[in-house]
């Protein structure tokens, strides 16, 4: 993992520690007048999809708590942790498959389609490129995700990069999730 990427995951924490405060004293300070967070949200969400959700779950204490981790982690990659790896390696995936969503637009994925891609992908910035690049070979799977969802599609990628089980990638992101809990306690139930 690249020093890059920690800074960048701190980066997104700091933000959503920063929209939490401003929701939080708009609901407490009468006069307070919050500057519209949408913009702010929309430009998390295209760089960290999934950190909207992140936003409503995390507690703050977690989110502070991960800030520092981060911190420490850029200045000693020893005490990088597996969550680290496992939120950048999601967010990479995400950004992918909904770009070569967004890509496809709705067009099947024909050989025709499919060479299109690969011309396109040479035009495109590094960064994009090697992020659609993953899903080269997945346009088909992408135009049509597993029970229609396109996160499935990328947790089931991101478990085969991490080396777990769907849930383990899941909890990896999402360690509060709600779905994930309950899935768990039906389990257990079961």
């Amino acid at each position: 993992m690249r020093v890059t990427d920690l800074r960048a995951l701190r980066d997104k924490y700091e933000q959503m520690l920063r929209l939490r405060q401003l929701h939080a004293r708009a609901k407490t300070e009468l006069d307070f007048i919050e500057p519209d967070p949408r913009p702010a949200m929309a430009a998390l969400a295209r760089l960290y999809p999934g950190a909207l959700r992140e936003i409503d779950e995390l507690p703050v204490e977690l989110i502070t708590a991960r800030i520092e981790e981060l911190t420490v982690a850029e200045r000693e990659p020893q005490r990088i942790a597996a969550w680290m790896s496992a939120q950048a390696a999601f967010h990479r995936l995400a950004r992918g498959a909904l770009a070569g969503k967004r890509w496809l637009a709705g067009r099947p994925p024909t050989k025709a389609v499919e060479g299109a891609f690969a011309v396109d992908l040479r035009a495109m910035p590094e960064r994009k490129r090697e992020e659609l690049l993953e899903w080269e070979h997945d346009l088909s799977a992408i135009a049509k995700p597993p029970r229609g969802r396109l996160m499935e599609l990328v947790y089931e990628k991101l478990a085969r990069e991490l080396g777990v089980d769907i849930d383990a990638a899941r909890a990896a992101v999402f360690p509060l999730s709600r779905s994930l809990r309950g899935r768990r306690a039906r389990a257990a139930r079961a």
